[in-house]
Order: C-alpha cells, then sequence, then structure tokens
C-alpha cells in the first residue's frame, strides 16, 4: 500500500511538472502573438497542441473591427487552401471504396479533356498536371470571383489553357487540379461537394462548426475578412463566392474544429495507416497528395497554408510529438511562417526570434518635409515618400501607399509590413538617403535631386 502511494505521488507530481511546463510555454507563446497584435500583424486565432494536450486556445483582435467584438476560439474563419487536404483526403477515401485509383487517367472521368489521357489523379492531386492555375486570370480575378459559377464556366477557364509543361515532370501549384478533384468527387459519390465533405468527413468528426458557404453564413461567429487593419479601421475584403473557391479553397471553420481534422491526421482516422503514409510521403518540391511536407525543429512535419481574400490561414503538425500549431487570421496582410516557427520553437524548448516590439512616437510633421522625395532603390523600382496633414507615407513602384510611423526622429517602421525606413543625413544635416529594412536586408537608396 505504501509503494502504490508513492507510485501515485510521483506520477502526480510528473503530471503536476508537465502541466507547469505547458503552462510556461502558453504564457510565452501568448506573450509573443501579443506583440504581433499590438504591432498590427497579427488579427486572429490561434491553437496549439502538444503531446494530444492544448497549450494554448485563443482568439486575439477583432473579428468586427468597427464593432470592437473579438475574435476567440468560436470566431469562424475562411481557410483557403487548407480545404485541399479534405478534398484529396476524400479522394482517397474514394480509392478506398474502390471508386477510383489514383493511377487513373483524367480522361475516364472527363472524357474530351485536353491531354486527359496523360494526365492522372495523382497528377491533380500532386500539383504535377501542367494544368493552368485558374486564379492568375486576371480579368476573372478582378471581376467575377463574387459571384456564382457553373461548373462549365468554371473550368472554361483552364481547359484549354495548358502551361505547357508535360504532366507529371514539374511541380506546379494550381488551383485549377482541386477544382477537377471536386468536380470527380461529385460525379462519383452523387452529391455536391460539400454535401459528400460533410457525410466523409464533418460528421464523422463532429465538425458542427464547418462548412462551404461562407458568404451565405448566418453565424453572429462570423468574422469579416479585411485587406489591412490599420489604425482601428479595417479594410474590407469582397466575399469569395464558394463555387469559385469550391474543393481548392471553400471551408470554413473554427480553430477548434479544425483540431478536430488535425487530431483525425495524428490519429489517422478515415484512411487506412498505408494511405496515410501515402499521402504525406514527398511526390515533389515538398509536396504529396495535397499536404506540404517539411522537417521542424528536426521533425517531419505536415500541414498546409492557405490564404483568400480577407483571411490567411495555417495549419501545420509534427506526428512525433503529436503537436498541432494552427493560426487563422481575418486580415489578409498577415504573415504566419515567422509565427509559427517561434511558436515550435517554445514547444521545443528552442531560442526564438523575439519580434522587436515598436512603440510610436509623436513627432512634429514640420520634420517630415526634409523626406519628403523620391529614392531610388533599383532601376525601375523606387520609393516616393509623400505627407497628408501629420501623417507620412511611403509608395513602392506599382504598389499601394503605406502610412509610415515615427519611432524616432528620422527613424519610421510599417504596422501592415515588418518593414523600417531610416533617413540618412549628410554632414550639412540634410537627408541625402534612405535605408529600407525588411526581411534580415538593409538597402539604401539615394535621394533624387
Amino acid at each position: 500500500m505504501i509503494m502504490k502511494r508513492i507510485l501515485l505521488l510521483a506520477a502526480s507530481l510528473g503530471m503536476l511538472a508537465s502541466g507547469t511546463k505547458a503552462q510556461n510555454k502558453a504564457k510565452t507563446i501568448d506573450s509573443v502573438l501579443k506583440i504581433y497584435q499590438q504591432q498590427g500583424q497579427f488579427n486572429g486565432a490561434v491553437l496549439v497542441y502538444q503531446y494530444g494536450r492544448p497549450v494554448l486556445v485563443k482568439g486575439y483582435g477583432y473579428r468586427d473591427v468597427a464593432k470592437k467584438i473579438p475574435n476567440d476560439s468560436n470566431t469562424v474563419f475562411q481557410i483557403g487552401s487548407v480545404t485541399k487536404t479534405f478534398t484529396a483526403t476524400m479522394i482517397m477515401m474514394l480509392q478506398e471504396q474502390g471508386k477510383l485509383n489514383v493511377k487513373d487517367p483524367l480522361s475516364k472521368y472527363m472524357p474530351g479533356y485536353p491531354d486527359g489521357d496523360k494526365i492522372t489523379i495523382e497528377n491533380l492531386l500532386t500539383h504535377t498536371s501542367g494544368i493552368f492555375n485558374y486564379t492568375e486570370d486576371t480579368a476573372f480575378a478582378m471581376n467575377s470571383m463574387t459571384v456564382h459559377q457553373e461548373r462549365k464556366a468554371m473550368i472554361r477557364l483552364f481547359k484549354d489553357r495548358m502551361t505547357g509543361v508535360e504532366p507529371g515532370t514539374n511541380f506546379n501549384y494550381s488551383n485549377s487540379n482541386y477544382m477537377l478533384l471536386g468536380y470527380i468527387i461529385e460525379d462519383l459519390t452523387g452529391k455536391t461537394y460539400y454535401a459528400a465533405l460533410r457525410s466523409m468527413i464533418l460528421e464523422p468528426l463532429g465538425m458542427k462548426n464547418t462548412g462551404c458557404n461562407f458568404a451565405g453564413l448566418k453565424s453572429k461567429k462570423k468574422a469579416i475578412g479585411y485587406f489591412s487593419i490599420e489604425d482601428g479601421v479595417g479594410d474590407n475584403a469582397p466575399l469569395i463566392d464558394s463555387s469559385v473557391s469550391y474543393a481548392a479553397g471553400c471551408i470554413y471553420t473554427t480553430v477548434s474544429d479544425l483540431n478536430k481534422w488535425a487530431n483525425a491526421v495524428h490519429k489517422k482516422k478515415l484512411l487506412t495507416e498505408e494511405d496515410w503514409k501515402l499521402v504525406t510521403t514527398v511526390y515533389k518540391q515538398n509536396y504529396g497528395y495535397g499536404w506540404m511536407l517539411g522537417e521542424a525543429m528536426g521533425k517531419k512535419s505536415i500541414g498546409h497554408n492557405g490564404g483568400i481574400h480577407g483571411f490567411v490561414s495555417n495549419l501545420y503538425m509534427t506526428p512525433e510529438d503529436a503537436s498541432t500549431v494552427i493560426l487563422i487570421s481575418n486580415k489578409m496582410d498577415d504573415e504566419h511562417s515567422l509565427m509559427r516557427r517561434n511558436i515550435t520553437a517554445i514547444l521545443n524548448d528552442k531560442r526564438i526570434e523575439m519580434p522587436e516590439f515598436r512603440k510610436e512616437v509623436k513627432l512634429n510633421p514640420e520634420y517630415y518635409k526634409d523626406y519628403i522625395g523620391v529614392y531610388p532603390l533599383a532601376p525601375g523600382f523606387e520609393i516616393t515618400i509623400t505627407s497628408e496633414g501629420d501623417a507620412l507615407y511611403a509608395q513602392a513602384t506599382g504598389q499601394k501607399k503605406l502610412r509610415l510611423y515615427a519611432e524616432r526622429k528620422d527613424f519610421f517602421f510599417f504596422k501592415l509590413v515588418d518593414a523600417q525606413v531610416s533617413f540618412v543625413r549628410n554632414e550639412a544635416g540634410v537627408v541625402d538617403k534612405l535605408a529600407l529594412r525588411q526581411n534580415g536586408r538593409i538597402m539604401n537608396a539615394p535621394k533624387k535631386n
């Protein structure tokens, strides 16, 4: 009895230590994400699990900026191309049911499709089909993505626009591949893509807050998507019709619901273990069957990024320690890669690249006249500095104008991108050069006379 009590006490102390360590990790991750939020670089929700247990689940910023309604773990976001992980899994489920084979030619399911005898289902899954990416059609992207599109109209966008690359030879990321996979799913199941998704994945996993028609969703938890948020004002993004994003990017969900999907992947549900191994094996360019594959802190990672008007998403897992990192933003200019690397480093007790906290100071607008001008960075590429009232702006060639915020005299930072601008004065005290700091580089540009 005494020995049993000692063993129970030891187990309890071990659990307590483990819990304390997880709490410390949660505090560190939270402090890092708060800096990103305060710097205007993160507006969304995060979910972090390790060893199958929650570390941090929390919202940051607002799902409705104008009404100041905060994001939380139940906020509904669009996840863009993370949808591809679901579509690829459904294709593999249909293969296990004997309804298709990934080695089959596309022509078996879509007779008459150009090069359909050469392109396989596997080529579609792995982005090696050579089919043109319809989202690169500028006219369509500018004019038609917010209205319903029939199947024939969508296929016309890319059917006769092959890239010229022989199927199976090179990786060429194309949303068109997954449009075709979605249509094949509909034809083989006799259901709409969403109905098939619901019956094959969402209902079995209990993903009750996940769906496809975000534009038509009536929910108080629905986030507004923004291109950017600056000084408390959001630049609203239009809603892409689900018939346009479709099987390549139509899914909406919450971080908590998406974690159910991650948990199913960790536990190898829905597919056989052999097929899970197949879909998460690199085919070309660190891509498998609908999954981006890589390494994080020496461990194999699987996941996908996503982006659609007003939203960006990031789902990554390391099976070795059953960890999951989910970042979803309802602000399109959020950059998740460094955030995710820092979170993964914290989970693995590694050094992090702590974002620098920058505090805005009020600068006399009289100084602005020293900065105004044009600064060539490279042939055909320059930065134009202008002022409006008490605000200073920078505009690079072919890009939109962004506000600069003073950290001190002659030194400014952007809130919408992780970059800083310093103005350099000559011996006479006159500004004659600009230095742009971004992505670890410093680029100098002389001021035009």
